[in-house]
């Protein structure tokens, strides 16, 4: 019976965690701007830091198993296709040098705290970049990233809320060849730096 009683405990403490939305496993489909996008790169025709990627819109997709009620393991993978280009600056014309699709997938945490219905967050992730350029010369390869960043979720049901979040991205290039446009071919190193800013729509269980 002494059994019994604790198996039913153990049984209704988390159901009854979940009803409470301490406990949620979370589908959040994302909309972002992205901003930065500069490559560190090495070129004898132009200085290292006027290459970058045109800032634009990305399309993702996060799922969040809980681990507690302030810790969920995170899942997350988002896309976007922008142009690489050498900026001219103010006295010069841009250079576009080919279009590139950046793909981010990531495994990582989320630390979350105050009440079920508004959580701020912190999260941190590490994964990989697929990087796919097009044109003459272009190369696709993955590379080794992180990312870091916070916001806050906002949820109007149980099953349903708003999540706003920044978030820095940081790509280990390691000498990808990126693309060639006419008599000047873009070789990166270092990294690609881009920072994030996004909404989503919770659906949680």
């Amino acid at each position: 019976m002494k059994k019994l009683a604790l198996a039913c405990a153990l049984f209704i403490l988390p159901a009854t965690a979940w009803a409470d939305g301490d406990y949620r496993w979370e589908l959040t489909p994302t909309a972002s701007y992205h901003f930065g996008g500069e490559l560190d790169s090495e070129s004898a025709a132009f200085f290292p830091d006027q290459v970058e990627l045109d800032e634009g819109l990305v399309y993702g997709l996060t799922f969040d198993i809980p681990l507690s009620s302030n810790l969920q393991l995170e899942f997350l993978v988002n896309t976007q296709s922008a142009d690489l280009f050498y900026d001219g600056g103010i006295f010069g014309p841009d250079l576009e040098l080919s279009e590139l699709d950046v793909t981010y997938a990531h495994v990582g945490l989320l630390a979350q705290f105050g009440r079920p219905e508004i959580s701020p967050y912190f999260v941190g992730s590490a994964g990989v970049t697929q990087l796919d350029a097009e044109g003459a010369g272009a190369g696709a390869d993955t590379k080794f990233s992180i990312s870091f960043g916070g916001g806050v979720k906002a949820f109007f049901t149980d099953h349903f809320g708003l999540r706003f979040e920044g978030r820095y991205y940081w790509t280990q290039l390691d000498n990808w060849d990126v693309s060639c446009n006419g008599d000047f071919c873009y070789d990166a190193r270092d990294y690609l730096s881009q920072f994030h800013a996004s909404v989503g729509l919770i659906l949680a269980w």
